[in-house]
């Protein structure tokens, strides 16, 4: 079947389906689903999967792996779901992933929930763009294959939990679930005037604590030794590594520490993110800041350092470009224009995409800006034509790529 036939069957089957798909978005974007609160996301997570079960998918929530031993606040993050049309034993075929987890506290929500105004062309609300705009998408395209009966392949989908923190407890999930599938489709959000990434940075998320010795501040200070300190000197030496020349970051986001301020502080936290353009330069970046933990700067201090790569970098490979070239096409046929564009977020596209070696793409959600922000917003007027993009590139691909060699991970 043509592109273009493709493309008259999508039509018609979506022509009535935009009120369905605000009213789910109003939902989900009703439902906190903050990171950190992993029983609201697995709320969401159940939401979710009983509408594909109700579209005629197997449906499952994915057990979680052990945390690491030092980094047992990851047990309180919630479960990766997913959605297939076919039994597991044939394999993921053409695969759709999301984040159902924002970066917004709850009560949110209800401080500001889903609100739509079609004279603007805004939807409003947390997480509408980053990403559950996104999700909808994906489900209804699913939903759309599906019912047409237009996949040679089968397809899966996936809800992670924890995508705004590196997405710790996912990737090795998604390494299970995903290798050897035939594409990917990443409905991270879309950039405005038709953009999709072809390219992204990685990212690690390092969590460092040191101890010190206490002390009182005026009576006997050199008895102490200063975990604040030997905080400020590692903070310095972290920022050595930045260089934006070659699109590496250090930023130490986050500090805590002491008890007091007339007290030589016994303790300090520091939550550090980093982002990078390979692999290779990722893991060389924190194999330098774990060195740098290793020294120190205040004698009696001591210091431990948790977590490490977390995203890998999306890279242009000849795959992703192949796949960029079928979203091109698709493009061209729904009379919308897609333009390619080089990212400086990261995402799990890029664990696909570098270490699955999967053709690739991501920022195929709705159009929108101001994400992680109150005024984060997605272009309504987008939403429709999104999913049509994506439908017709998932079907491109089902046809154009056979199944990936499993990669052993």
């Amino acid at each position: 079947m043509e592109l273009a036939q493709w493309k008259e069957k999508l039509d018609v089957w979506f022509n009535d389906k935009e009120p369905e798909m605000f009213s789910l978005l109003e939902r989900i974007v009703n439902m906190d689903s903050f990171s950190h609160d992993g029983g609201d996301v697995n709320k969401l997570g159940e939401t979710l999967t009983a509408w594909m079960a109700e579209a005629g998918f197997r449906t499952a929530r994915l057990p979680k792996q052990p945390s690491p031993p030092d980094e047992r606040w990851m047990d309180g993050l919630g479960n990766t779901f997913c959605a297939r049309s076919h039994a597991e034993e044939a394999g993921p075929g053409v695969a759709f992933i999301g984040h159902m987890d924002t970066v917004f506290p709850a009560g949110t929500a209800a401080a500001r929930p889903f609100r739509l105004d079609r004279a603007a062309d805004r939807a409003t609300g947390p997480g509408v763009l980053d990403m559950k705009g996104g999700l909808v998408i994906n489900m209804f395209v699913a939903r759309a294959l599906k019912e047409l009966d237009l996949m040679p392949v089968p397809m899966t989908l996936t809800f992670s939990p924890d995508e705004e923190l590196g997405s710790p407890s996912t990737t090795p999930l998604l390494g299970r679930v995903l290798n050897g599938a035939h594409a990917v489709l990443c409905t991270e959000p879309g950039y405005p005037g038709g953009g999709v990434s072809v390219e992204r940075k990685g990212s690690g998320h390092l969590f460092l604590e040191i101890r010190g010795k206490a002390a009182h501040a005026g009576r006997n200070y050199e008895d102490g030794a200063s975990a604040i300190l030997e905080l400020a000197h590692k903070i310095l030496a972290f920022n050595e590594h930045l260089d934006l020349a070659s699109g590496t970051t250090v930023n130490t986001g986050l500090i805590s520490g002491g008890i007091s301020a007339n007290s030589v502080a016994p303790n300090a936290q520091a939550r550090i993110h980093c982002t990078f353009k390979t692999v290779e330069a990722g893991r060389r970046l924190v194999e330098e800041i774990r060195a740098d933990v290793a020294k120190t700067f205040i004698p009696g201090t001591s210091s431990h350092v948790s977590g490490g790569l977390r995203l890998y970098p999306l890279t242009f490979t000849p795959k992703v470009q192949a796949l960029w070239e079928l979203a091109r096409q698709a493009g061209e046929a729904l009379g919308r224009p897609v333009e390619c564009i080089r990212s400086k977020g990261a995402a799990e596209s890029g664990y696909c995409a570098s270490i699955l070696n999967l053709p690739t793409l991501c920022s195929l959600g709705p159009e929108g800006t101001g994400l992680h922000s109150d005024a984060e917003y997605i272009t309504p007027s987008t939403l429709l034509p999104r999913a049509k993009l994506v439908a017709l590139t998932a079907l491109q691909a089902a046809h154009a790529f056979d199944a990936s060699p499993e990669v052993q991970l």
